[in-house]
């Protein structure tokens, strides 16, 4: 059905070259978010906290990010201490447990992405444990 016209080669060559400077610009943008403790240990009905710091470059100091975390497990719900910082700041995730929270761990992903007509997300992961 598709019907080729002259050599693909050259565009092939062209975007093999192009890709390590496409990729290089890319990275400028990118953000990364750390948290001060990847894991904390609860009982049922308790809290606990980790203090969300990000790594920026310069250009998105004055950027907002919106927080959420995904896996929390029944009766555990979550806060963000700003829920939208900027990237140059931080905020606080408070984690509250119910006192029929499911005994166990779970594996916790919390998300950032930014506030903008161009979006760039980033990840972390934390483990709850209820004990």
């Amino acid at each position: 059905m598709f019907r080729k016209i002259g050599s693909v080669a050259p565009v092939a060559l062209a975007l093999v070259l192009a890709a390590p400077a496409a990729a290089a610009v890319a990275s400028t943008d990118e953000y990364t978010m750390h948290l001060s403790k990847s894991a904390a240990t609860v009982t049922a009905g308790g809290q606990t906290s980790t203090v969300i710091r990000f790594t920026e470059p310069a250009k998105l100091e004055d950027t907002r990010v919106t927080l959420s975390v995904t896996g929390l497990p029944a009766g555990v719900t979550a806060k963000f201490y700003p829920p939208k910082p900027f990237l140059a700041a931080s905020s606080i995730m408070v984690l509250k447990t119910s006192s029929s929270t499911p005994v166990g761990t779970s594996a916790l992903t919390v998300s950032a992405i930014t506030i903008s007509s161009d979006p760039i997300g980033t990840t972390a992961p934390f483990s709850l444990t209820v004990g």
